[in-house]
């Protein structure tokens, strides 16, 4: 469920409000500093390959939860076509 802008759910993220969020088309100025956040809070920033975030990355993974992280982009590979 969608409770705001892609920067409140990284916050969130990075924070612990929320264990994860994904999404799969977002620009750089949508994600940047929300994957500055998560990342210096020691989560997970990654495309839904699982490939390191770089500005030109659209579709996004992030989790505070190195195990979290792995079993959701499986998820999202296996059971949601959206990989």
């Amino acid at each position: 469920r969608m409770l705001g802008s892609a920067a409140l759910m990284l916050a969130w993220v990075a924070n612990g409000r929320l264990t994860c969020y994904w999404e799969y088309d977002l620009s750089s100025w949508d994600i940047a500093a929300g994957a500055l956040l998560v990342t210096e809070a020691g989560g997970q920033f990654t495309d839904l390959q699982g490939n390191d975030y770089t500005l030109r990355t659209r579709k996004i993974c992030a989790s505070n939860n190195d195990n979290i992280h792995s079993q959701i982009l499986r998820v999202l590979r296996e059971e949601g076509n959206v990989v």
